[in-house]
């Protein structure tokens, strides 16, 4: 205990035959607790030195060292902090117990501290060390119990009565049988658990004697009827069995959800692992599979469009009925179309099965665009739809596939054209953008798309169409083959769409010559 006294500058000690009047030993130490300053004659008698002896030792050589709790010598000591009981080191060497109280005085403008000493019995400090100990254990949270060496009740705290409030006051209980008091607990309905209790009472009894002498290392979690408890059970020589109970109700549902939750979690981990796996394997299939089909596919198809274009010029002599010269040009038309539908699909097989190969090289950009709008330039003739050409560097090259560039920027151009009223515009144009990429832009003055449509146009298989553009031919296949076209050589689609306004797709080419895949 530490006090604070404050008084005049001028404040002294008191006459010795006022300090002798005083039970309690007092020392005046400085204030950094290094040096006896002054004492009185009840110390002198507690400590069996005389005064001048006393003020020649450092106030640390007083201290029995002999105690565990001692400081070492090293160790600087707070003596305003020093605590309620210390142990001091007699001048015939014996061990003194004193109570001890400290404060800071002030005197003649200097601060000192004071500490007071009244003689205590180590039988009088064991004493108070147990009497803080029982009142320890009583008002701790953890719920003890305790049977002597011939399994009678001794002791149990306050928690007890609150884990289990059906049993009877300790002064009731107190010497009871171990198994008496274990039959309470038995006639409590719901208090125990174990089933052997209601069948076999009297095996059950056994089993808790055999756990009372022999209990296990380890602690344990239990369930009670309305709780969950951590017990820890021990015999100790010459005390006899303890118990200690802990209630972890709250922990043990946080930590069983957390367990249910990591299991769920592992199972729908390893099932999104194996439908993964799955799908891939059964895409990878489909793909392989297409992709080899594209001799058996192709070569039909071609025989059926070159047979039917001899039929459709009359190579070899006129067909006869005047019905049938219609027919060869529909075979005719019908097959272009499903060959495309086929390299299309195939396309999209190769590069799913990475099977699909680049052959880089430099590109002059305004040979480039200006072959891709030949190529369209009936299509946009029959829709009567304008197609202009801008390339301001004519020397400009970019790397790229040659055949699948053209292929990105045919389709880019045939949407438009097919997208696109009559009268509209189409400006097919190549540039650098502020990144050094090589653009390839396709803007037209079409019916446009909003968002939504947007991103269903990118899927494969998915058209965007209203009624007046529902009866145009197609797959889905053609924005997302240029997707993926793009994105093997490294670079990025672009789009920007408004309803009734037009569409702008960009093809952007890396600067630097792409991987070849």
């Amino acid at each position: 205990m530490s006090v604070e006294i404050k008084g005049a500058a001028d404040l002294s000690l008191a006459t010795p035959k006022t300090e002798d009047k005083f039970e309690a030993g007092i020392l005046i130490l400085s204030e950094d607790g290094l040096s006896l300053l002054e004492v009185n004659k009840r110390a002198e008698e507690m400590l069996g030195y005389s005064k001048e002896r006393l003020l020649s030792l450092a106030p640390q050589d007083l201290l029995d060292k002999s105690k565990e709790n001692c400081p070492s010598h090293e160790t600087k000591i707070s003596w305003c902090d020093i605590g309620d009981t210390i142990s001091l080191l007699h001048a015939n060497g014996q061990s003194l117990f004193c109570r001890a109280s400290a404060g800071v005085i002030e005197l003649k403008g200097e601060r000192q501290i004071i500490l007071t000493l009244t003689p205590a019995s180590q039988e009088a400090h064991q004493s108070r060390i147990k009497a803080l100990l029982g009142l320890a254990v009583e008002h701790m949270p953890d719920a003890m119990i305790i049977y002597n060496t011939d399994d009678r009740l001794i002791y149990f705290n306050k928690a007890y009565r609150r884990f289990f409030p059906y049993m009877p006051p300790f002064e009731e209980l107190e010497n009871k049988h171990y198994l008496d008091v274990v039959r309470i607990s038995m006639a409590d309905p719901g208090a125990i658990t174990d089933p052997l209790c209601i069948e076999d009472p009297e095996i059950y009894l056994a089993k808790r004697m055999e756990r009372l002498h022999t209990p296990q290392e380890d602690p344990f979690v239990q369930k009670t009827a309305n709780e969950w408890h951590l017990v820890h059970e021990m015999r100790i020589p010459g005390v006899g069995f303890v118990s200690l109970r802990r209630e972890i109700t709250a922990e043990k549902i946080y930590r069983d959800e957390m367990t249910e939750a990591a299991g769920a979690m592992a199972l729908s981990h390893k099932e999104a692992i194996e439908a993964r796996i799955a799908a891939e394997q059964a895409n990878r299939s489909k793909s392989e599979f297409l992709a080899m089909m594209s001799h058996e596919l192709r070569t039909p198809l071609n025989a059926i469009i070159g047979f039917s274009s001899l039929m459709q010029e009359e190579i070899f002599g006129p067909v006869g009925n005047e019905r049938y010269k219609e027919y060869p040009g529909m075979i005719n038309e019908s097959g272009n179309h499903l060959l495309e539908i086929i390299n299309d699909i195939l396309d999209l097989a190769k590069i799913e099965a990475g099977k699909m190969e680049l052959d880089c090289q430099l590109l002059n950009a305004n040979d480039t665009i200006k072959a891709c709008a030949r190529l369209v330039r009936g299509l946009a003739e029959s829709r009567n739809v304008n197609i202009e050409v801008r390339v301001e560097d004519k020397d400009a090259q970019f790397c790229a596939d040659a055949r699948l560039t053209k292929q990105m920027v045919v389709n880019l151009l045939s949407n438009s054209c097919k997208f696109t009223p009559a009268g509209g515009r189409i400006i097919l144009s190549f540039s650098h953008n502020e990144n050094k990429k090589s653009v390839i832009s396709v803007q037209d003055t079409g019916i446009g798309m909003n968002k939504a449509d947007l991103e269903l146009a990118l899927l494969p298989f998915r058209q965007v169409g209203e009624v007046s553009t529902a009866s145009e031919f197609g797959t889905g296949l053609g924005l997302p083959l240029v997707k993926s076209f793009i994105e093997m050589h490294g670079g990025t689609l672009e789009i920007e769409s408004e309803p009734e306004k037009g569409t702008t797709a960009r093809l952007c080419f890396p600067s630097v010559e792409p991987a070849m895949v």
